[in-house]
This record gives structure tokens, C-alpha cells and sequence, in this order.
């Protein structure tokens, strides 16, 4: 492996340490910068329900996020990630809209704390991480056609995977974002989850979330395109990023309801060695 050496704008997006550090090292530099900053925006965004409590001010921000995109198209974007973004976002029209969308997401996540279903969680990512996968793949050089459909399935099944990871820091803040119908199956009541009680039914039921988990791992796999061509780029992304989903899965498959008070995360060197493995399987 031969990864391009990262410069201060880009450790500053994605420090090392981090999964998307890792995933991106064998991006051309300009490629890289514009799917870090991409990533860097994204975490920004997404990150409003869980810090603003304020539902007034957390909708002022999504409003002003939304202006911004507007204005980075015309080149007049005033935060600094927008503004990196201006050239990338003028060049492909179609990601625009994905912002847009993963926008309606944050939305739907200041209004909503439950899901009835796995329908309503898979769209509910596909609105977010699956239109931001889609975008990154976009920005790294996929063609618009064919439909890049496989980046949608590797977004909602990563996003997944950090559901579960997330669940405790998830459950603090009061959000449920198991399914309602998947609780009831388990005969695991909400309030036994934010109280964050074991039981062998909730570890039943963590169970079951990562055996799906895997399973939409599985799927999103079995549509990405072989890593030739225009698409090389975004699927050793996907390969990279997929491979390091899976070992968390494990380590969190092994944590059981642990996991509830704990966030479990993969130290450094096990990032780059599945980071490093995804890419040469791709």
C-alpha cells in the first residue's frame, strides 16, 4: 500500500485514529480532501439533535446549513467546509440534492425518537448515511450512470453497525432507535433499555439488531461493482470501511449488553490492518 500522505487540512477532518483516516489513504490528495471535508460536514450536521436542545435554535441551524448549500453552488458559501466543497459540489450537480436529503434526515431526527419497524430505520439512514455514502461515491469520481445504487446500501448498513455501537451514548440522550416491533418481539419494554438494564432478553434482542446488522452488510456487499475504473476510487471505500464494520460488529457481538454503558471502539493499528485488507480484497 502506497497512501498518499496526509496533509494538516486533512488530519484536521479526519484525525488519525479515526476510520475515515484510514479508509481514504490511497485517495489522489484532492479526492481525499473533498470526501474528508464531505465526512467533516456531515459529522457537523448530524451532530445538531444530539447538541441542541433547543428545538427553535436546532431548526434555525438546519435552516442556515441549508442556505449554505445554496450558496456553495454559486460559490458564495460562508463556513469553511462549504466553501472547500464549492469547486467539488459546482463540478457534481447530483450531490447537491443528497446534501439536501441527508439535510431532511437531521430533520426527521429532531422531530422523531422511534421507529415502528426495520422499514422506517432503513429509510430513515437511507435519508442520511445512505445519501452522504452516495454523494462521497459521487465525489470520488463514480459515474452518475449507471446509478450508484450499491453506495445507498453500504451507507444504511454501515450506519447500522453504528447504531448498535452508538446504542448507549443513543439511550442517554433518551432516543430508541431500535425498531418498535423488534422490542415487542423480544418482550423488551423502551424504558428497560434507557434504564439500560440487563436482562437476557435485551441481550436477546442486541442480538438480533447484530445479526441484521451483518446480514445488510452482506447485501450491500454482494451489489458493489468490482474496484475497475471510475468506481475504483469510491469501492475500496466502501471494501475499507465494510471491512473495519465488520470487526467492530464482532467486538460488539462479543461485548453483549455492555455495550448499553460502554461505547466499544477499534484501537488504531486494527483500524489500518481492516482499513488495509478491505482495500486489497476490493
Amino acid at each position: 500500500m502506497n497512501p498518499t500522505p496526509p496533509t494538516a487540512l486533512e488530519r484536521s477532518l479526519a484525525p488519525r485514529g479515526t476510520a475515515w483516516y484510514y479508509a481514504t489513504m490511497h485517495l489522489d490528495a484532492g479526492v481525499r480532501l473533498n470526501v474528508l471535508t464531505l465526512q467533516a460536514w456531515w459529522r457537523a450536521v448530524s451532530a445538531i439533535p444530539r447538541e441542541v436542545s433547543d428545538d427553535g435554535v436546532a431548526a434555525a441551524k438546519l435552516a442556515w446549513w441549508r442556505a449554505q448549500l445554496g450558496q456553495s453552488v454559486e460559490g458564495t458559501a460562508e463556513h469553511p467546509l462549504l466553501r472547500a466543497l464549492q469547486p467539488a459540489l459546482q463540478r457534481q450537480a447530483l450531490a447537491l440534492p443528497l446534501l439536501l436529503r441527508a439535510l431532511d434526515h437531521v430533520d426527521a431526527s429532531l422531530r422523531q425518537s422511534r421507529w415502528l419497524d426495520a422499514g422506517a430505520v432503513d429509510a430513515h439512514l437511507d435519508a442520511g448515511p445512505g445519501s452522504i455514502a452516495r454523494a462521497t461515491a459521487l465525489l470520488s469520481g463514480t459515474p452518475a450512470v449507471p446509478d450508484p445504487a450499491w453506495a445507498d446500501a453500504m451507507g444504511v448498513a454501515l450506519a447500522r453497525v453504528a447504531m448498535l455501537r452508538d446504542l448507549g451514548r443513543s439511550l442517554r440522550l433518551g432516543i430508541v432507535p431500535l425498531p418498535v416491533n423488534l422490542l415487542a418481539a423480544h418482550d423488551v419494554k423502551a424504558r428497560t433499555l434507557l434504564e439500560r438494564e440487563r436482562s437476557a432478553a435485551v441481550r436477546a434482542l442486541l442480538g438480533t439488531v447484530a445479526t441484521q446488522a451483518l446480514q445488510a452488510l452482506d447485501a450491500a456487499r454482494a451489489v458493489r461493482p468490482s474496484a475497475v475504473g471510475a468506481v475504483r476510487p469510491a469501492v475500496r471505500i466502501a471494501a475499507a470501511l465494510e471491512r473495519i464494520a465488520r470487526a467492530q460488529l464482532r467486538e460488539l457481538q462479543q461485548a453483549e449488553d455492555a455495550l448499553l454503558e460502554q461505547r466499544i471502539t477499534l484501537p488504531p493499528l486494527r483500524l489500518l490492518w481492516e482499513a488495509w485488507r478491505g482495500q486489497r480484497s476490493a
